[in-house]
């Protein structure tokens, strides 16, 4: 058994083994438990992805993989499925998200699966900010494996790169020193200003400094995506507080409106998909996603159970309204956005006097 790190340029085996001689577990070829952790959430979700993807290359995972989530699924019904046959295949893979959530009693249990896992199956579990000794850390480290991954200051700029180029787009070095420097080490936030700047990038042309600078202020990042959050989960007086400290920051009202349009389109799509009964790989896919897994589990998902389709569809409608509205100068830029909020976080009607369309 043994531990491995993992950055931006993939696994490197640390310097550290226990057991050597014994039979360690590959989770590309199958069988044992693999622990995945690490302090940043989008870190953990870009590893087990790629190991995800790596194993597809052999196994169909269509049939061989099932996803759970700690604190929301139980973990009886994972080591079930890690003990059901493969189909046309010599491996099942079952995943736990959130493993950081296990209770104790759940960490005893699976300390006792790990004693005798099957033969054809690899369990492996995710977590974020497990603090060194904790019991599934000590009980992984006993009879599994460890994978922690993390990123030291010199490696963000590769990483943010690496963020645009997944998105199709090259930049500039210069774009890149201003994002670490703007937004310092919080990887949320720096995905975040990827998102908007590629959001607003016209062309296949490099993104440029300039370009960056115009859309990108220090340490606002981070709100205008926990504005959209407190809009989606109904929160108010939270999303009118988050959209003032935005307009001072220097965002202007219909970027803002733009941005949660496109959030609500994202979810959506996240309803047809989910009512078409598509697996969390194939809405990753549809959803262009990849890289961005924690969406799923922190956004959409529980932002999807608050709307149905018809609320989304009344909520994007309005959303056209006040942007026809403001193109007509019928409607202040402020004004129309705050409409939205109320209307759309607040379930307060929202009547239009007039016609939006004319001047």
């Amino acid at each position: 058994m043994g531990m491995e790190t993992a950055g931006p340029q993939g696994p490197r085996r640390a310097a550290m083994e226990e057991g050597k001689g014994r039979r360690r577990m590959n989770p590309q070829a199958g069988g044992g438990v693999l622990l995945i952790h690490g302090d940043h959430q989008l870190l953990v979700e870009e590893e087990l992805q790629d190991i995800l993807e790596e194993i597809s290359k052999n196994v169909d995972l269509e049939f061989n993989l099932d996803v759970f989530r700690a604190g929301e699924d139980k973990l009886e019904d994972a080591l079930r499925a890690a003990e059901t046959m493969p189909f046309a295949s010599g491996w099942r893979y079952v995943v736990i998200k959130e493993a950081q959530r296990l209770s104790a009693a759940e960490v005893k249990r699976l300390s006792g699966f790990m004693e005798d896992p099957p033969e054809s199956s690899a369990l492996i579990l995710t977590a974020v900010g497990l603090k060194e000794g904790s019991p599934l850390l000590k009980a992984v480290r006993k009879g599994g494996r460890e994978r922690k991954v993390q990123i030291t200051r010199g490696e963000i700029p590769v990483w943010i790169r690496k963020r645009f180029q997944s998105r199709g787009l090259k930049v500039d070095g210069r774009a890149v020193s201003y994002l670490r420097e703007a937004l310092g080490e919080d990887l949320m936030a720096i995905e975040g200003a990827v998102e908007k700047v590629s959001l607003f990038h016209e062309g296949g042309g490099r993104v440029e400094l300039d370009e960056v600078v115009s859309l990108v202020s220090p340490t606002a990042e981070a709100s205008i995506f926990e504005f959209v959050d407190r809009v989606a989960v109904g929160d108010v007086d939270q999303a009118l507080k988050m959209m003032r400290r935005l307009l001072k920051q220097g965002e202007r009202p219909g970027a803002v409106l733009s941005f949660l349009a496109r959030h609500l389109r994202q979810l959506l799509a996240y309803h047809a998909l989910r009512e078409e009964r598509r697996s969390e790989a194939e809405i990753v896919a549809y959803l262009d996603l990849k890289g961005r897994e924690w969406l799923l589990s922190k956004r959409l998902r529980p932002q999807g159970a608050r709307f149905d389709e018809e609320r989304l569809n009344a909520a994007i409608s309005l959303l056209v309204e006040l942007e026809m509205g403001i193109r007509s100068g019928r409607l202040d830029e402020e004004d129309a956005l705050v409409m939205a909020i109320t209307a759309i976080a607040g379930g307060e009607e929202v009547v239009l006097r007039g016609d939006p369309y004319s001047p």
